[in-house]
Order: C-alpha cells, then sequence, then structure tokens
C-alpha cells in the first residue's frame, strides 16, 4: 500500500475542505499540483465544487493581471 493511500485511509470520507480545494486549484492553476493533493481530491473532491473554485481563481487572477497592467500603466 501506498503512503498515500495509507495516509488517506484514516481520513474521514466526508470529502475534500474548502481550503484544501482552494489550495488545489491555486497550485493547479500555476501548474504545481503534487501528485498526492491531485490524487486525493479526484479520490474525495466533487467535481462540481472544484469547478466553482476553478472559475473563481481564474476570476481573481484574470482580474488581479488586469488591476496590475492598468497601474503600471498610468
Amino acid at each position: 500500500m501506498k503512503a498515500a493511500e495509507k495516509k488517506y485511509e484514516s481520513e474521514s470520507v466526508t470529502g475534500v475542505s474548502w481550503l484544501q480545494m482552494l489550495g488545489s486549484s491555486i497550485a493547479a492553476a500555476f501548474g504545481v499540483q503534487s501528485r498526492s493533493n491531485r490524487e486525493r481530491d479526484f479520490q474525495h473532491g466533487d467535481i462540481k465544487k472544484f469547478a466553482i473554485a476553478g472559475v473563481l481563481v481564474t476570476c481573481v487572477l484574470m482580474f488581479a493581471l488586469i488591476g496590475i497592467v492598468r497601474w503600471v500603466l498610468t
């Protein structure tokens, strides 16, 4: 049995918390998601919640970039 499987075996099957989901979405947006977190997300996560978190993270990053560009150009 792999270490990641042992680690998540002891956790309750309630799923991934919003904070973990947000962290996973940010890490995935930057391309630095760890293998163990990705496996946890696919095994215990809810696709609807991840889709919402992904859209929110994308919007925040987009508006942050727009704000930085406007600030630099003024």
